[in-house]
């Protein structure tokens, strides 16, 4: 896969809580937004992906799976204990949102409410579910995506790494191939723009390598002060507007 990172720190913010890492030669790509006190969201969302990185390069006899749930425990054991160690620390965790090719299959796992989605220039779908109250209530039919959209709760998490002893993550395993392209992004991209609607017109328009600096502008120009950060997927033969 072709790969492209944005991230940028929110407008009037101190520092940037969100965090990515890409190994692209070990086919592995996250995005995590931290939260807590001052520089304990910082903190979280780079011990998430260093971890999960980490525990996966380093435990290579176990299945796929496994090491997945490894990793992602690992990681949430290490923000949890530090929590606990240091007072400015205390309270903070993390989202992740992860893309993990292992040779013919592709491995999804996220906790939180950063997202990732699947779309081409026709259609879009997001392949991840949030963690968070407004998501539940969208799952159980209670409100409608127009009202989770712009519901005032939208940002409190139901799970998130490092806030519990034990992680509960969700995971996915897609066959390759997968045609057209993967969105990993922080909400301070997805909890502005209709995603669905906006990412089939942004690659039908736009080259793969600028996608993400103009979702970004879109979703400041919707009201978006928070942190954002992206990581787009594509297959090699693809990436051009409209593919």
């Amino acid at each position: 896969m072709k790969y492209a990172t944005f991230t940028v720190r929110g407008q009037g913010r101190a520092n940037n809580e969100d965090c990515l890492r890409v190994l692209p030669e070990a086919g592995l790509f996250m995005v995590a937004d931290g939260m807590g006190g001052h520089l304990a969201g910082e903190v979280a969302s780079q011990i998430a992906v260093e971890a999960v990185a980490d525990y996966l390069l380093q435990n290579t006899g176990q299945p796929p799976e496994v090491r997945l749930r490894g990793a992602i425990a690992d990681a949430n054991s290490k923000i949890y204990a530090d929590s606990l160690r240091q007072e400015e620390h205390r309270n903070m965790g993390s989202t992740i949102a992860l893309v993990w090719q292992q040779q013919d299959r592709v491995y999804l796992a996220h906790i939180g409410d950063s997202r990732i989605y699947h779309f081409n220039h026709e259609q879009a779908r997001q392949l991840t579910h949030d963690h968070s109250l407004v998501g539940q209530m969208l799952r159980e039919g209670i409100i409608t995506p127009e009202q989770a959209f712009r519901h005032p709760q939208k940002n409190a998490l139901t799970r998130a790494l490092g806030v519990e002893a034990k992680a509960r993550p969700d995971l996915q395993v897609f066959e390759l191939p997968l045609p057209g392209f993967l969105l990993l992004c922080t909400d301070g991209l997805s909890a502005y723009l209709p995603m669905i609607q906006v990412l089939p017109q942004v690659a039908a328009r736009v080259h793969s390598e600028q996608m993400l600096p103009v979702l970004a502008e879109l979703a400041k120009e919707a009201g978006s002060k928070d942190d954002i950060t992206c990581v787009l997927l594509w297959q090699e033969k693809g990436g051009g507007p409209g593919e």
